[in-house]
């Protein structure tokens, strides 16, 4: 079974050849990998024939946009691959994290054999930030969901929609791998976006799998993007236009997605989403857009004490505006 594996990257060769080597030192013989390069500049392009000595024949450079030119954004860069990708299965490595298993691919190619119903595949992963701290479980609460439930086999367990949805996180793409039947039917990454296009992509390929296999073992390594530096895209972004990135991608999730436990885990993380919208903007002297963005965040989650607040706010811009038009 031929796996694909798209890693994107741009002017950082130093961190994509530890990415690569984790690829490289796995055991499972029968994959390609396809690195596609995002316009990056002329030093890092000469910086690739060092790395490339070390890799063989099944790993491909791919080049994009412009050298030394604004980025096209990893959610094209990521389509590019999957274009080139032969692969019955697809995976996915980010150019600054790195495989730590080395059977990673052996056991998911195992999973995929057995079942030929398997379209999701879903592992453990690491995440460690800045400043070392460690976070060893990536899904904060699916090992409790699965404690007392049968392995289906001796690699992890099957689990539903319904599980993945109470996990407390969504799969980083370093931790899954899908069909390639799954990535064309739901036209891969949305690429209007360059920040949270991990997580509507995941949402959607979930909402149109069947088969969902976890394997509760770590196979990588997330470095979480230190939020000092300004050359990761999801540092590259204040945090209310964070916040209205990641409305934009809870909507987009409820309009494509059909399953119903999916789609009301979208809407109820874009009203806490809204929320802090609202709480921002009053509380940066903007009555008008915290009214506003607190009633969206209401019809989104409704609560009584939520119900409250917005009261509240929209009795405050009320008195204000009747203030204004006595003045007049």
């Amino acid at each position: 079974m031929l796996i694909s594996v798209i890693v994107p990257t741009r002017n950082r060769p130093h961190l994509l050849k530890q990415a690569l080597a984790g690829i490289m030192a796995q055991t499972y013989a029968d994959f390609q990998v396809h690195v596609v390069d995002d316009s990056s500049d002329e030093q890092t392009l000469q910086a690739y024939k060092a790395v490339w000595q070390s890799l063989d024949n099944r790993f491909k450079l791919h080049s994009i946009g412009g050298n030394g030119y604004k980025g096209l954004g990893p959610s094209l860069s990521r389509n590019y691959g999957l274009k080139q990708a032969a692969g019955t299965v697809v995976a996915f490595c980010d150019d600054d994290d790195t495989w730590v298993a080395p059977n990673h691919l052996a056991v998911m190619a195992e999973e995929f054999g057995r079942n030929s119903q398997l379209d999701m595949y879903i592992a453990n992963q690491r995440a460690v930030s800045a400043s070392g701290a460690v976070n060893a479980n990536w899904f904060t609460r699916l090992p409790q969901i699965l404690n007392n439930r049968p392995k289906t086999s001796e690699n992890g367990y099957a689990v539903s929609a319904e599980d993945l949805c109470n996990s407390g996180g969504f799969a980083h793409l370093n931790m899954l791998a899908l069909r390639k039947t799954i990535t064309d039917q739901i036209g891969g990454f949305w690429e209007r976006l360059s920040y949270e296009e991990d997580r509507d992509f995941f949402w959607r390929a979930l909402g149109a799998s069947q088969g969902i296999f976890f394997n509760p073992a770590t196979v990588a390594q997330h470095n979480v993007p230190d939020a000092a530096l300004q050359i990761n895209q999801s540092t590259q972004h204040t945090w209310v236009e964070r916040w209205l990135v990641a409305v934009l991608v809870s909507q987009h999730i409820c309009a494509t997605v059909a399953n119903p436990q999916i789609t009301r885990l979208a809407m109820q993380y874009e009203g806490d989403l809204l929320r802090k919208l609202a709480l921002h903007f009053g509380q940066t002297g903007h009555p008008t857009a915290a009214w506003q963005f607190a009633l969206r965040a209401l019809a989104a989650r409704f609560s009584f004490k939520w119900a409250a607040h917005t009261a509240l706010l929209l009795t405050k811009h009320a008195l204000r505006a009747g203030r204004r038009d006595a003045t007049l």
